[in-house]
């Protein structure tokens, strides 16, 4: 399997989301009992939330608790940009330990779209940061029936990179997995029991692309994903055209563009990832996975037609007839 990842020399940022009772916590407190999350820096809305009694050892500060395999844990006092910026300055001062990533625990009413903007809209305070990607936990009791009811655990499923089945033990995991694969078909799909996962699983940086193995999931309800694989070298200006196309016609309702394109003069891959109407800058990677170009765009939309957004696709990108 091949695969692009994100610069490593940047910190990552991966969101932990799901809904009311998917398992979010369970699932934290058992990756903070592990070693390999002893260079984590952990933020969450609030401490009591997340059931930490049994690892604290000692508090820092009133806004960062240090715990007893080594990882930091602060809450989400004011914005999420003044958080990370935080936990920067001091770990500069020697105030805390080094930390190679950072684990944010939505609530689980929240949106993950204006979380995921936060970073394109100030590249320059984060420019250490890398988002990293979601991981969502999708409960196999109770999951399908909350995102049929309610938008934004639909959004946490569509906008996922990694999915952790949750509550297998009560339910059949396989049946969560086969909803999760329907909806959300780009995804790793990973299974914790009582809670307990592969901590890596969940902790490694999410994909950036895989492009040997890009399922079809076409989103489910009023959640539409399509992969487009028919991409055609491009130019810069046209690369430009075509995002603002697709921003313009469907704006509001564009939840996620990611993909990697051909450009012209460029020797490897151009990375694009874009939220709604922010996009990061593009990015030029330094080869094409297996040494060949294969381009690929995943435009995920809600309220959109799929006819209409297969056809942007088209007309922005595909080889002509």
């Amino acid at each position: 399997m091949t695969v692009i990842v994100p610069d490593a020399a940047r910190v990552p940022v991966i969101v932990v989301t799901g809904f009311l009772g998917s398992g979010k916590t369970t699932l934290l407190r058992h990756l903070l009992r592990a070693p390999e999350f002893a260079d984590t820096a952990v933020i969450v809305n609030e401490f009591g939330e997340t059931g930490l009694d049994h690892v604290l050892v000692e508090s820092s500060e009133d806004s960062v608790l240090l715990l007893e395999n080594g990882c930091l844990c602060c809450g989400l006092r004011s914005d999420l940009v003044s958080t990370l910026l935080d936990l920067l300055a001091r770990r500069e001062r020697g105030e805390v330990p080094a930390f190679r990533r950072v684990v944010v625990e939505t609530s689980g009413l929240a949106d993950p779209v204006p979380l995921m903007q936060t970073f394109i809209s100030d590249p320059l305070r984060l420019s250490l940061y890398d988002p990293g990607g979601v991981v969502t936990c999708l409960d196999a009791v109770n999951g399908s029936a909350a995102i049929d009811r309610h938008r934004n655990a639909g959004r946490q499923l569509a906008l996922a990179d990694t999915i952790v089945i949750t509550k297998g033990d009560l339910a059949s995991p396989g049946d969560a997995t086969e909803q999760a694969r329907r909806r959300n078909g780009r995804a790793r799909i990973v299974e914790a029991r009582m809670g307990r996962a592969v901590p890596l699983d969940v902790l490694r940086r999410p994909l950036a692309m895989d492009l040997d193995d890009m399922p079809g999931g076409d989103g489910h309800g009023s959640i539409v994903s399509v992969t487009w694989k028919d991409v055609r070298r491009l130019t810069w200006r046209e690369v430009e055209s075509a995002v603002g196309s697709l921003v313009a016609r469907h704006g509001e309702r564009l939840l996620r563009l990611k993909g990697l394109l051909d450009v012209e003069g460029e020797a490897g891959p151009v990375a694009i990832d874009g939220v709604q109407h922010l996009f990061h800058r593009p990015r030029v990677l330094e080869a094409w996975p297996g040494g060949a170009a294969s381009p690929v765009l995943v435009a995920i939309a809600e309220e959109t037609p799929r006819h209409e957004l297969e056809g942007w696709l088209r007309q922005a990108c595909s080889s002509p007839a």
